[in-house]
């Protein structure tokens, strides 16, 4: 059965389970969570709502779990510019 916590718009924070993150860490080595909170942080480095991470240079090996919503396409277009980007 689906949960009904998938359809809801209550929060757009969603932490990416742990064990699908290894799994993608161990193949890229990420060293900035673009998207995350204190709660939720995957990597050491991580920009929270407050620090916009829209705003800011997303530079290394970067995991990114955007906010639901409307966001994603801005999130979209920044990491597809940054990853244009020879830092």
């Amino acid at each position: 059965m689906i949960s009904r916590v998938l359809f809801t718009s209550d929060k757009d924070d969603w932490e990416t389970p742990q064990d699908l993150f290894n799994v993608l860490h161990e193949e890229f080595e990420f060293d900035l969570d673009a998207a995350a909170n204190d709660r939720n942080a995957k990597c050491t480095r991580y920009f929270t709502k407050e620090q916009d991470a829209l705003s800011q240079q997303w530079e290394g090996s970067v995991f990114c779990n955007p906010p639901y919503g409307r966001e994603i396409p801005k999130f979209l277009d920044k990491a597809y510019t940054e990853s244009k980007k020879d830092y």
